[in-house]
């Protein structure tokens, strides 16, 4: 299974950074309190292993929201959530893995990004994010093995596209690969 959460909508709208998840925002914040109401919040022995999963992912990002820029957790926690979807998800696809996560947030951190990406996955445990602006696009592929690997394109001051891929490095390598291409096209917003 590969998804990307690209911000847009199935209904042909784009979706404004920020605002996309306000009904849904609203929803859950319901939901959450009638189950607090009623006293039936699901605990750790009734979720499903990909509930459990998503809980973990969904932790750690809340553990390093402190040096996100203000509610690029709670976005991503729902992004996670809508690619992490039981009734979405393929039983033969293996969930999210450790090291990929940390390697995802290891490129988030140190590009001090003010954009948050498109995330997927493939079915093999890594994490994909994807930034895409007028100017070009970069794919990051958070791997298992807690390195990434990446594929951009972009449009050169001469008009030419320039495309280059590198991989896998380490994560914290990411921006200074990407210093002759111009990164805060993508990192900045």
């Amino acid at each position: 299974m590969t998804y990307v959460d690209d911000g847009s909508s199935q209904f042909g709208r784009s979706l404004v950074a920020g605002q996309a998840y306000d009904s849904i925002n609203r929803f859950f914040r319901v939901l959450g309190r009638a189950a607090l109401d009623n006293g039936n919040s699901l605990t750790s022995s009734q979720l499903n292993p990909l509930e459990k999963r998503l809980r973990r992912v969904q932790e750690t990002i809340s553990s390093v929201s402190m040096h996100l820029p203000a509610g690029f957790a709670a976005g991503l926690n729902r992004q996670f959530a809508n690619l992490m979807d039981v009734d979405a998800w393929e039983d033969e696809d293996k969930p999210i893995n450790d090291r990929a996560l940390s390697a995802f947030l290891v490129v988030l951190l140190h590009t001090g990004t003010q954009v948050r990406p498109g995330i997927g996955t493939n079915g093999y445990g890594s994490i994909t994010a994807a930034w895409t602006t007028a100017e070009g696009q970069l794919t990051v592929e958070c791997l298992p093995s807690g390195r990434i690997s990446f594929v951009m394109s972009r449009l050169g001051d001469d008009g030419e596209v320039e495309r280059a891929a590198f991989g896998p490095l380490h994560p914290r390598r990411l921006l200074n690969v990407l210093a002759p291409f111009a990164p805060e096209v993508w990192f900045d917003g």
